[in-house]
């Protein structure tokens, strides 16, 4: 199994325009092709952008897919012709679950984080190795939606997402995490391996699958 993380930036005054476009004419249509786990737009991090995470038994699936919705007269003309008005960028990144993917009830804001790995031997496995040693120790007080490493786009990329009710209660919990000594000697192992780190919080949209 794999799964696409697509980032689209808008246009700012033409946000409203595609998401309402999207609600009532894309997702349907896209939907059918394969399955969409959620969708997003971004509420701090880069603005006037909508982020989408679509899974895919595997890349066979996906060439499958893509090539169907080219094919998809109805997606063409109705969606993508009008859709493209609206954007300003577009970025794709194949990701491979490195965690099983959750749904938690009632955690509607995502925090999106990424990290970049420098480009070197067996640097992600000893990157994996920190992160499953101190999740648990993580995951008493919030858990991952999902954890994965990119397989194509950005290379050497690292990302987690977890979910929260609302900001203040991120702050709350990455407060109590702070003081915790397990998930602290871990970060403190897993800074030095690391390039950059971002982070984006996103809001569903009331037709994304993941609320």
């Amino acid at each position: 199994m794999i799964h696409e993380l697509r980032t689209y930036t808008l246009l700012p005054k033409k946000a409203p325009e595609f998401l309402k476009l999207t609600r009532k004419v894309g997702f349907e249509i896209r939907s059918k092709h394969s399955k969409c786990l959620g969708y997003w737009t971004s509420e701090i991090g880069d603005l006037n952008q909508v982020v989408h995470l679509w899974e895919y038994e595997d890349f066979a699936h996906r060439t499958q897919t893509r090539a169907a919705l080219a094919e998809d007269k109805e997606w063409q003309k109705q969606f993508v012709s009008e859709a493209r008005k609206c954007q300003l960028h577009q970025e794709s990144t194949i990701l491979d679950p490195v965690r099983r993917l959750a749904v938690h009830a009632g955690l509607r804001q995502r925090d999106l984080r990424a990290a970049l790995l420098p480009p070197l031997p067996r640097q992600g496995r000893r990157v994996d190795g920190h992160l499953r040693q101190g999740l648990p120790a993580r995951t008493k007080y919030s858990k991952p939606v999902g954890v994965w490493s990119s397989e194509l786009g950005g290379l050497n990329m690292v990302y987690h997402m977890w979910g929260y009710p609302d900001l203040q209660a991120r702050a709350d919990v990455r407060k109590q995490v702070a003081a915790d000594p397990v998930w602290s000697d871990a970060v403190k192992s897993l800074a030095p391996l690391m390039l950059e780190m971002s982070a984006k919080i996103l809001i569903p949209t009331s037709f994304s699958p993941m609320q």
